[in-house]
């Protein structure tokens, strides 16, 4: 019997729980300008969550192997591949299939990585890092000393962010549902955290008049009351960057906000960028936030590891509030 390649699909929009199942493929050799990589582990994100429930801004057709981030080992190099060998460490680019224990790839979907990056850290660093530094670098000139004010703080993106913001020097502001999450975002280097709820503004509007800050930048990832929260916040001319919806509630902006306060409201996808970017910005920015996890000046928190058998669990597990980082799928045998 030959090699199985067992991936995990979707066979038709669901409830995550419900929505997705392990089939076995027969592993098949690289044509010329492929790489097959052996995938290691990957983290199940909101996204892909989204997407098996029919809800993402881009949907694969059914059925699909899916899974947007995830990282791997090179077993097999095609005959027109150049710069790559087998046993390379490298990290999935522009695939939404990444949960399979076998991607054929051609060499512009990867980046290759440092072998001492070990690949759990390595599976985490496509989406939330990336994400956290396009907003901190992408959306307006940040200098050193600046604040910015986030919510959704002890997410991915916003543990990234607190300790990217940290190495440049910027200042956080913290918004979190849960008092027992502050104590966590200040040991990481957060300046400030209050509870998203209007008690918590209060406070830190009092804060920012006390200190006499100014707040040029506001991320939101909740929408909804959260979401003007921090809004209101922001200094004139202020921007307001939304990157995710996790309430899934409109965002319903006062007139006020735009006459008076001249804000700019705008959004950002990581897809995007990678799709636009030109590749050797990418791979430089993905070269420096790995450099960053070796020197342990950016840690991304793994609540737990499940194996392909225990995927009902993972998923449901990954769905879980008060979790303490992000639940992997292990591929590895």
């Amino acid at each position: 019997m030959g090699t199985i390649n067992r991936q995990i699909i979707v066979n038709k929009f669901s409830t995550p729980e419900e929505g997705v199942s392990v089939r076995e493929q027969d592993y098949k050799d690289p044509k010329p300008n492929e790489l097959i990589i052996k995938t290691g582990y990957c983290p199940i994100n909101p996204a892909d969550l989204n997407v098996i429930e029919g809800k993402y801004g881009r949907l694969p057709e059914l059925p699909a192997v899916i899974g947007n981030e995830g990282s791997g080992q090179v077993i097999a190099v095609g005959k027109e591949c150049e710069h790559f060998k087998e046993g390379d460490h490298v990290l999935y680019m522009n695939r939404q299939d990444c949960w399979q224990e076998f991607v054929a790839a051609t060499p512009d979907q990867i980046i290759k990585l440092p072998d001492s990056l070990p690949f759990k850290l390595s599976a985490m660093l496509k989406v939330n890092p990336a994400t956290a530094w396009l907003l901190l670098n992408q959306g307006i000139k940040m200098e050193s000393h600046d604040w910015v004010v986030q919510n959704a703080s002890n997410s991915g993106v916003g543990v990234a962010i607190i300790q990217l913001a940290k190495s440049f020097g910027i200042k956080t502001m913290n918004f979190v549902r849960r008092e027992d999450c502050k104590d966590k975002l200040l040991s990481l280097g957060a300046d400030a955290v209050f509870t998203d709820d209007e008690s918590g503004k209060v406070e830190a509007t009092q804060f920012i008049k006390n200190e006499n800050i100014v707040l040029p930048l506001a991320i939101n990832a909740v929408g909804g009351e959260s979401a003007l929260r921090i809004m209101s916040l922001l200094s004139e001319g202020g921007t307001h960057i939304t990157y995710g919806a996790m309430s899934k509630r409109p965002l319903k902006i006062p007139n006020s906000f735009l006459i008076f306060k001249n804000l700019t409201i705008r959004g950002l996808w990581l897809s995007h960028w990678l799709k636009n970017e030109d590749k050797s910005n990418i791979e430089e920015v993905y070269q420096d936030l790995a450099k960053k996890m070796l020197d342990e000046k950016l840690d991304q928190p793994i609540d737990s590891v499940y194996g392909l058998e225990e995927l009902e669990e993972a998923v449901k597990r990954s769905m879980q509030e008060g979790r303490n980082g992000k639940v992997l799928l292990k591929f590895q045998s």
